[in-house]
């Protein structure tokens, strides 16, 4: 028998931690990666209205 490539070897911890996380439910792990909760980039929290005050406060004190 032959050696798996790193790659696939790689690949295959992701695929298991991605079915690990959606529950083994192939529509759930959909959704979550249609949301943007799941894979590729981690996405910034968006900041709410009182955060982006401050922060422009604290811009104009300086």
């Amino acid at each position: 028998m032959y050696r798996r490539p790193k790659f696939l070897e790689e690949l295959l911890e992701i695929r298991e931690q991605m079915s690990r996380d959606s529950y083994y439910d192939a529509d759930f792990f959909a959704e979550l990666v249609r949301s943007g909760r799941f894979g590729g980039e981690k996405k910034k929290k968006p900041r709410s209205r009182s955060q982006v005050k401050s922060s422009n406060n604290h811009k104009n004190k300086e």
